[in-house]
């Protein structure tokens, strides 16, 4: 009797181990940072990026253990065991190679949006006005540097369906107040060519260099000082309008000569405290952006229409996949008693499923065509149910 139950639990254990392993897997992620903790942590977050998974459920390491492993099936971690591969040092910086296995069915996110990567395009970062270029004397390209950090996070990510940077001049107000009718004209009509429904805008507002006292003496033995101020923003195309402001700010040590020539991409500037401030700020906002649109609502254009069907400017790059289901909503420019020009959306009635997937657009058919949208035309748009 007792070889039985013992016979039972084992054949249990086994069953979940096998369970589990149906739907995990091992991935390999880098990592950089100032020492090897900060490092593990940059990777485990580089990780949760590229294999598309709650970000909110991200786990730290710590002093050599990452924080709530567990083994067991019944664990909410999404990490179940982590290895460092290769670990390099180079001046103050710290790169790290590791290895995790993760449950790749609690790491996605429980929402309908996740199923469908959204299309975002980055415009390059600008400088707010004169003051803010001229403060970043020396490292006046940080601009491109913070277009080629905030582009690879962002195209690292599963939940995105990134388009290269855009470098176009488009109406700055420096994100403090609402946007002009002819930033969201600028932005919408950007969106439109190039297929995307959110657009992410940089804009930096301070790099400048301080010093930390006004005497030789203190000049001497302490080291100037130097800012990181940037905002973010996300316009949703779709509906027209900012959903996401953020500002990022830092200060830290700035230990290079006034007239030195700094290579932005060189360990010696990657390596100080300032080049891994950036970094770190240009992480936070990727893992921000990702948690703001991962369970945002997927929207896409009507391109075409060909008798009850219509052709919408999203396909199989953004992972689209037929009998998925969409809502319509018919768009009319409409103009107000001062004669203001505006876009309205109204609800149709009927869902449309997708029949046919192309690399960048995709076919759906009414459900019912007794019920359905007779004058769907160009422009309407719809949404994922």
């Amino acid at each position: 009797m007792k070889f039985s139950k013992i016979t039972k639990v084992s054949v249990t254990l086994f069953l979940a181990s096998i369970s589990l392993q149906s739907y995990a897997s091992w991935q390999v992620a880098t990592g950089i940072g100032q020492n090897r903790e900060d490092a593990v942590n940059d990777a485990i977050h580089n990780l949760l990026m590229q294999s598309g998974a709650d970000i909110r459920l991200e786990q730290s390491y710590k002093s050599g253990v990452l924080n709530g492993t567990s083994y067991g099936p019944a664990s909410q971690n999404i990490i179940k065991k982590l290895v460092v591969l290769e670990t390099q040092h180079t001046l103050n910086r710290t790169t790290v190679t590791i290895k995790a296995f993760i449950d790749d069915k609690k790491a996605k996110a429980k929402c309908s949006g996740s199923t469908v990567n959204k299309s975002i395009l980055p415009l390059s970062f600008k400088y707010a006005d004169s003051q803010a270029f001229q403060g970043a004397l020396g490292i006046e390209d940080t601009n491109k540097e913070l277009d080629k950090m905030l582009y690879d996070q962002l195209n690292n990510s599963a939940t995105f369906n990134t388009r290269p940077v855009l470098r176009m001049n488009v109406v700055n107000d420096n994100g403090k107040n609402v946007p002009n009718k002819n930033k969201l004209n600028n932005l919408k009509a950007i969106s439109t060519q190039y297929g995307s429904q959110y657009i992410i805008t940089g804009t930096i507002n301070s790099l400048s260099k301080s010093k930390v006292g006004n005497n030789v003496i203190t000049n001497m033995l302490f080291v100037p000082t130097r800012t990181i101020n940037f905002d973010i923003e996300v316009f949703d195309a779709i509906n027209q309008q900012i959903i996401f402001h953020k500002n990022y700010s830092g200060e830290t040590d700035w230990p290079f000569d006034s007239n030195e020539f700094l290579d932005l991409r060189s360990d010696r500037f990657r390596g100080s405290d300032y080049g891994q401030r950036l970094y770190d700020l240009t992480s936070s906002a990727a893992k921000d952006l990702v948690r703001e649109l991962q369970c945002a609502p997927v929207s896409a254009r009507v391109i075409d229409t060909k008798g009850d069907d219509v052709i919408i400017n999203m396909g199989s790059d953004n992972g689209l996949k037929k009998d998925m289901k969409f809502s319509l909503a018919q768009s009319s420019n409409m103009i107000s008693s001062v004669g203001t020009e505006y876009e309205i959306h109204e609800n149709a009635k009927g869902l449309y499923r997708v029949t046919a997937v192309y690399p960048h657009s995709a076919k759906l058919k009414p459900l019912d065509l007794q019920n359905n949208t007779l004058n769907v035309d160009v422009d309407d748009i719809v949404t994922l149910e």
